[in-house]
């Protein structure tokens, strides 16, 4: 059986086009729905309880999406776990395909093909067909928040981490493959995503975003467990740019002009490096990493695992 668990908040109609879509997508194979909910102030639940849904109230109210998934495995039934948000909907075919993929290759989870869905007050405005870039069969470099793991994979890495504001997914990926769990990337659409576009963020909220926070609290998390040398070799492009932004940092304040000039040369390797690949946007982001990444370990603190069935 496949125990589907969704986390949500304030979802609306969302939720329920995740809903269905997962009722029309495993239309005929065994399967369990669980939707775990962060507080919303809408009609969420009632709505997950219209489909059918088991529904658990978080007692949380700094909620994150791990915490919403450790609920949900922690009260799935299947043998098969497949994780989705709220704003995504499910593509026919693709838990087949996933399953098979699982018996006949021996594979411990499987993603597969997000297409995104960007709005800007209610209207759609732009629209990428393949996130992760995915055309061939392969081992997952990276996966996202939905994803189909089988239970006995996901409980002996650890679970979800209930305590990372974000980038949750990397830390879990890093301890799977360090207990030799296989996640395989299949080249069929899984999921179409919804997002939102915010365009009246402050500066401040650019530079320290849930996002970059939550790279620095996912190493905490992963020292925590036991796994930080993991999350760093499966980040060790991210750490090491990270070096060498410290290194050019010291080379300015020790050497002067000629520190200067070093600096400047290895930051025009490195964005020369990005742009090659074409990431240029990437170069940025590593950049407002630097600055965030401190604040991100400071501020990782555990959150409550209480929840209750409504």
């Amino acid at each position: 059986m496949i125990s589907v668990v969704v986390i949500g908040k304030n979802e609306g109609e969302r939720l329920g086009a995740c809903l269905g879509s997962v009722q029309d997508a495993l239309r005929v194979l065994s399967h369990e729905v669980i939707y775990v909910d962060s507080c919303s102030t809408d009609n969420s639940v009632e709505i997950a309880r219209s489909h059918g849904a088991r529904c658990f109230l978080l007692a949380e109210t700094d909620t994150t999406a791990g915490l919403g998934r450790f609920v949900g495995a922690r009260e799935a039934r299947g043998e098969y776990l497949l994780f989705l948000d709220g704003d995504m909907q499910l593509c026919p075919g693709f838990a087949e395909q996933a399953l098979m993929a699982i018996a006949s290759r021996g594979y411990d989870g499987v993603c597969g093909i997000r297409e995104d869905i960007y709005i800007r007050q209610g209207e759609a405005v732009a629209r990428c067909e393949n996130y992760f870039g995915c055309t061939r069969e392969r081992i997952a470099p990276e996966f996202g928040g939905a994803i189909l793991l089988t239970a006995e994979a996901l409980n002996a890495c650890g679970g979800w981490s209930p305590d990372t504001v974000a980038c949750e997914e990397a830390e879990l990926h890093a301890r799977l493959k360090a207990t030799g769990c296989r996640v395989a990337e299949l080249p069929v659409p899984m999921i179409v995503h919804t997002d939102t576009l915010r365009d009246n963020r402050s500066a401040l909220r650019v530079l320290i975003s849930r996002r970059r926070l939550g790279e620095g609290q996912a190493l905490r998390c992963a020292h925590a467990q036991g796994h930080a040398f993991s999350y760093l070799r499966h980040e060790r492009e991210k750490f090491l740019f990270y070096a060498l932004d410290w290194l050019c940092l010291i080379l300015l304040f020790a050497l002067g002009g000629w520190g200067f000039a070093a600096a400047c040369f290895v930051q025009a390797v490195q964005l020369g490096y990005f742009l090659a690949r074409g990431r240029g946007r990437a170069f940025v982001s590593q950049k407002l990493f630097f600055f965030a990444f401190p604040l991100g370990l400071a501020s990782y603190h555990v959150r409550s695992r209480a929840y209750a069935a409504v």
